[in-house]
C-alpha cells in the first residue's frame, strides 16, 4: 500500500499523445495541458497508425460510418440553429433559420410535423409537468419552405435554448429509383440517387420565459441524398416525442459549499482526472476511466454520515468528516486512509460486530481492510485473509457485503475485471473473447467472515465458481425470491450477467433460466420495488451506444443471430419486473427506463415523495473538452 507523496510530478509526454500547451489558462500561473491524438506518420509506418486506423472513420471498412460522420457534421449545423447566442432572448426567428438552412434541405424535401397536435400529460405535480406522444400524423407534411417554421416552433417549446444535440444511432441504405439508376452511367450521378436513412435522437434544453427549465426529446428518421459532394435532407418522419418542464430546478449543486473550504478540494478534486492525467507520472498507473466509487457512512459515531472518495493511482484516497453544518473537512491523513493505490470500490460496514464501520478499499491488486477504532481512526489489517485474492492474479475492482450464510456477520463478495500485467496467458487474456459472451476475465471471490476480522475464500465450495470470469463491474445482494437469504446479481462488462440464487448457503447461476442474463455491457445493478407490489425488481445499467446501433445494424456485420445480439447490447439499460415465483418480465422498453445513455450506475429514490421510486442514472464517457459525449 502506497501512502501520500509530495505534490504530483508533471507527466512526460508518452506514446498515447502529445501534451498541448495553451497560454489561455483560467489560472494565469499555469498553461493548459491536454492530450491530443498524434498525427499519422508518412507511409503508414507510425507506431500508433494501427490505433488511428480504428479511430478515424475515413479508415473504417464500414462505408456507413464514413457517411454517418459527415451527416453528423451536418446535424451539428442544424443543432447550432436552435441555440440562442449569448445575450439573445428567445430562439432564432423563422427567417434567420431559413437563411441558415440554405444548402442543407433538398428542394424536394417532405417531412412530418415536428410537434404533435396533442400529447398525453403523463405527469403534473408540484411544478413538474411531462408530456409524451409516440404517434405521428403521416397525413400532414411540410415542404422545404415550411420546415424553418417547424424548427422555430420546436425550439420555442424550450424558450431560450441552451443546448441542442443530435446523436445518429441508426443507419440504412437503399435506392430511391432502381430503374433510374440503371440508366445513369456517371458514378457521381448514381450517388445522387442513393438514399440514406438515419435514425437520430434530438435533445433540446432551455430556459422558458416563465423562469422554468424545459426539455424536449424526440426521435426522427431522416432521409438523405448526396448532392454536390455533401448530404442534403430529403425526408423526415417523427417517432417518439417527449417534453418536460419544471417551474424551478429540483436540485442545487452544493459541492462548493460542502467542500470548498478544503485544500484537497480546491487543489485536487475540483480539477478532475483529465487534468491530473497530464501531471502525474504515468508510472503511478493513473488512468482516465473513472472506475472509482464513493462510500458513505458514520465513521466516528456522531450520527452524521461521512464521505469516503476512492481515487485513481497516484492520488490519495480521501475521507471527509461531516461537520454537521452542511460542510465537510478532509481527515484522510489523520484517519490513516490516504492510500495512493488505484482504488475502485469501497465499503463502510461493520465487519467485526463492534458497532462501528470498518473500511474495505478495493485496489487493483487486493482488497485492503482497515479496522475502525470507534473514533474514525483506521488501522490496516494486513493479514485478514482478503490478501488471498491477490494471489490469484486478479485485478479487483469492487465489493458487496451481505450475511450470505445467516450466521450473524457480514461476508464479502469481491469482484474482478482483468488479470493484471504478468498474470495474463493464452488461456487468460486481457482481451475479452468472445466479446458478447466472454468468460476469460479474472475470477471473483466470496470471502466468508470467520470472526475477528478474518476471512476465508469459499468461492468454489459454495458454487460461485460457475460462470465466474466475466469481467465484472458491479455486484449487489438482495433476497429476490423472498426465501430469507440474500441472492447475488453480478453485472459483467462483456456479455451475460449472473444471478446466483442462494439455497441455504449454496449458489447456482439461474440468470439464463429466468431471462435476466441481460446480454450487454453490464456496468451496475440495483434492486427496488418500483411498482409497489411487494417484490424486489431489478435494474441493470448498460450502454446505450449510438455507434453500436449504427454498426450492428449493417447487413455486412457478422450474421443475423449475432447482429441481433449486438443490437441488444447497444440498446441500453434493462428493467426487470419481479412477477413472483422466481419469474421476471423485461419491461425496459415500455417503461422508458432503457435509455440511460452510457450508464455507469443508477439509484432508485423517491424524488417527489409520492410513494413511487424514481431513477437517477449517472452516465457519460471520456470527453474532456470535446462535446460529442453520449
Amino acid at each position: 500500500m502506497r501512502r501520500s507523496l509530495p505534490p504530483a510530478i508533471l507527466a512526460l509526454a508518452s506514446g498515447l499523445g502529445a501534451i498541448a500547451l495553451d497560454a489561455r489558462s483560467s489560472r494565469a500561473e499555469e498553461p493548459v495541458r491536454r492530450l491530443e491524438l498524434p498525427r499519422r506518420a508518412r507511409g503508414g509506418r507510425g507506431s500508433l497508425d494501427w490505433v488511428i486506423e480504428r479511430v478515424e472513420s475515413a479508415e473504417d471498412r464500414f462505408a456507413s460510418e464514413r457517411a454517418s460522420e459527415r451527416i453528423g457534421a451536418r446535424l451539428d449545423e442544424l443543432a447550432a440553429i436552435f441555440v440562442a447566442p449569448a445575450g439573445a432572448g428567445e430562439s432564432a426567428p423563422d427567417r434567420a433559420i431559413d437563411r441558415r438552412l440554405a444548402g442543407f434541405v433538398a428542394p424536394e424535401f417532405r417531412g412530418a410535423l415536428l410537434l404533435p397536435h396533442e400529447s398525453d400529460l403523463v405527469l403534473d405535480r408540484d411544478g413538474t409537468s411531462a408530456w409524451r406522444d409516440r404517434s405521428a400524423d403521416a397525413s400532414r407534411t411540410v415542404d422545404r419552405g415550411a420546415f424553418a417554421g417547424e424548427l422555430a416552433r420546436l425550439g420555442a417549446l424550450t424558450g431560450r435554448v441552451r443546448k441542442a444535440k443530435f446523436k445518429v444511432f441508426g443507419f440504412r441504405t437503399g435506392r430511391a429509383d432502381d430503374a433510374a439508376a440503371e440508366r445513369v452511367a456517371a458514378a457521381e450521378e448514381r450517388a445522387a440517387l442513393e438514399l440514406v436513412e438515419t435514425s437520430v435522437l434530438l435533445e433540446l434544453d432551455g430556459d422558458d420565459a416563465a423562469g422554468g427549465f424545459a426539455q424536449v426529446r424526440t426521435v426522427w428518421d431522416l432521409g438523405w441524398r448526396l448532392r454536390d459532394g455533401d448530404w442534403q435532407l430529403v425526408s423526415l418522419a417523427r417517432r417518439d416525442f417527449e417534453r418536460a418542464r419544471v417551474a424551478s430546478r429540483l436540485f442545487a449543486d452544493v459541492t462548493e459549499h460542502a467542500l470548498g473550504s478544503e485544500t484537497s478540494w480546491r487543489e485536487q478534486l475540483s480539477r478532475g482526472v483529465g487534468w491530473w492525467r497530464t501531471r502525474v507520472d504515468s508510472a503511478s498507473g493513473i488512468d482516465i476511466y473513472g472506475h472509482q466509487g464513493l462510500a458513505i457512512g458514520d465513521v466516528d459515531g456522531d450520527e452524521l454520515d461521512d464521505l469516503f472518495v476512492a481515487q485513481p493511482a497516484g492520488l490519495p484516497n480521501r475521507l471527509f468528516r461531516n461537520r454537521g453544518d452542511g460542510r465537510f473537512e478532509d481527515v484522510s491523513r489523520q484517519a490513516g486512509v490516504d492510500a495512493l493505490d488505484n482504488t475502485g470500490g469501497a465499503l463502510l460496514v461493520d465487519l467485526d460486530g463492534d458497532g462501528d464501520r470498518d473500511l474495505v478499499a478495493v485496489t487493483s491488486l487486493e482488497a485492503l481492510l482497515f479496522e475502525n477504532d470507534g473514533r474514525g481512526v483506521f488501522h490496516r489489517r494486513a493479514a485478514s485473509g482478503l490478501e488471498t485474492v491477490a494471489r490469484r492474479s486478479a485485478s479487483t475492482l469492487g465489493a458487496a457485503a451481505a450475511d450470505f450464510d445467516l450466521d450473524g456477520d457480514l461476508d464479502l463478495y469481491v469482484f474482478s475485471y482483468v488479470f493484471w500485467a504478468g498474470g495474463a496467458s493464452k488461456r487468460h487474456s486481457s482481451y475479452p473473447w468472445p466479446y458478447h459472451d466472454a468468460n476469460n476475465g479474472a475470477p471473483n471471490f466470496l470471502l466468508r467472515n470467520e470472526g475477528g476480522l478474518r476471512f476465508r475464500d469459499v468461492t468454489d465450495e459454495v458454487g460461485l465458481s460457475e460462470n465466474n470470469q466475466r469481467f465484472s463491474l458491479a455486484a449487489s445482494w438482495a433476497d429476490y425470491d423472498d426465501d430469507g437469504d440474500p441472492d447475488l446479481y453480478v453485472a459483467n462488462d462483456f456479455g451475460k450477467n449472473n444471478l446466483y440464487r442462494n439455497d441455504r448457503g449454496r449458489f447456482r447461476d439461474v440468470a439464463a433460466e429466468l431471462g435476466v442474463d441481460d446480454v450487454g455491457n453490464g456496468m451496475s445493478v440495483t434492486w427496488e420495488d418500483f411498482d409497489n407490489d411487494g417484490r424486489l425488481d431489478l435494474y441493470v445499467g448498460n450502454m446505450w451506444s449510438s455507434a453500436g446501433g449504427r454498426i450492428a445494424g449493417q447487413p455486412e456485420f457478422l450474421g443475423d443471430e449475432l447482429r441481433a445480439t449486438y443490437l441488444r447490447m447497444a440498446r441500453g439499460n434493462s428493467l426487470y419486473r419481479n412477477l413472483g415465483d422466481g419469474r421476471f418480465e423485461d419491461v425496459s422498453i415500455e417503461s422508458g427506463a432503457y435509455f440511460g445513455r452510457w450508464s455507469w450506475s443508477a439509484q432508485f429514490l423517491d424524488v417527489e415523495g409520492d410513494g413511487f421510486e424514481d431513477l437517477y442514472v449517472v452516465n457519460g464517457f471520456v470527453t474532456n473538452e470535446k462535446q460529442d459525449d453520449l
